[in-house]
Order: C-alpha cells, then structure tokens, then sequence
C-alpha cells in the first residue's frame, strides 16, 4: 500500500500542486492540502471503487480537501502576488500579456465554487468536462454550460478592458 501510494505522489503530484495553487494561491497552503490529500488518498485507496480514474478521484478530493482548508483559514489572497514569468519579446506585449493574466486570475478567484474549479480545471488543467463533471459531482452538460456561459463574460470583460486602455492612449 505504502508503494501505492509512492506510485500515485510521483505521477500526480505536479498536476495536484498546480490546480490546489490555483485556489489557494500561496505555496504554504498548497503544501498543507496537498499533505492532507494524499493522506486521505492513502486511507482511502483500499475503498476506492473505480467508478472513475484515479486522477479524477484524487482531483475530487483535492477540491473538497481546499474548499475546507479556505472555510477553515478564511484567508483572502492578492492575485496581485502571482508572479507569473512571460518568456522573451517585446516589454510591452508581456507587460499587456502579464496584465491580462492578473485579470484573468481576478475573474476566475472571484467566482463561488464550484464555477471557480471548473474554469480552474478546464482552462488551466485543460481537462474534459466529463473529467470535470465527475470531480465537481455534476453532468458534463452542465459543465459545458457553465463553461461557455462563464467564458463568454470574461471574454466580453477582457475586451472592454481593451477598449478602455485604446481610448487612455488616445487621450
């Protein structure tokens, strides 16, 4: 079991990290929950089923591992203090890429779950939204709904933010 365990740390360990850090957005916390998932992966992987993927299974427990872990600290975190590295070019087009990041990370850490893991999971995780249905506990219909319905805003919100900078630059 203690092999198993082993297996499972080494295989999702990075994809874990990166989708807890996205909601929690501060390392500390990240490493907190993580611990406290696999230890409940480890209690639990004797029971487990295999109605679904072990990856999708550790991503639910994940979820429900952060949302208890926020509830609990009730901790309110900056996107602000994300440094997110752009690779070479131009100062200006990475100025406006890293801009439009922060607000993109504003908009999704602003949604209630479980709209904020959905849009964590599809545009970041890149997963399916059955994938994403099951580790929410919803039908992938709904997920695709939410989705479109959710990515139609921020791509309506991210272009009025364009248009008001052109018009500063004019001015």
């Amino acid at each position: 079991m203690e092999n198993d365990i082993s297996i499972l740390y080494k295989e999702y360990y990075k994809d874990l990290y990166g989708y807890i850090y996205m909601i929690t957005l501060n390392s500390f916390d990240t490493e907190d929950v993580l611990h406290n998932v696999f230890l409940k992966a480890m209690k639990g992987l004797a029971t487990f089923r295999g109605d679904s993927s072990l990856k999708t299974w550790l991503f639910t427990i994940a979820r429900n591992e952060c949302l208890s872990y926020m509830e609990k600290n009730k901790r309110e975190v900056q996107t602000e203090d994300i440094d997110i590295s752009i690779g070479v070019g131009n100062f200006e087009d990475k100025l406006v890429q890293r801009e439009s990041v922060h607000r993109i990370l504003q908009y999704i850490r602003s949604k209630e779950e479980p709209i904020r893991s959905l849009l964590i999971l599809r545009l970041i995780e890149e997963r399916s939204f059955v994938e994403i249905g099951r580790i929410l506990g919803k039908t992938d219909v709904w997920c695709r709904i939410n989705f479109f319905r959710t990515k139609k805003i921020l791509i309506d919100l991210l272009e009025n933010d364009e248009e008001a900078e052109g018009k500063r630059d004019e001015g």
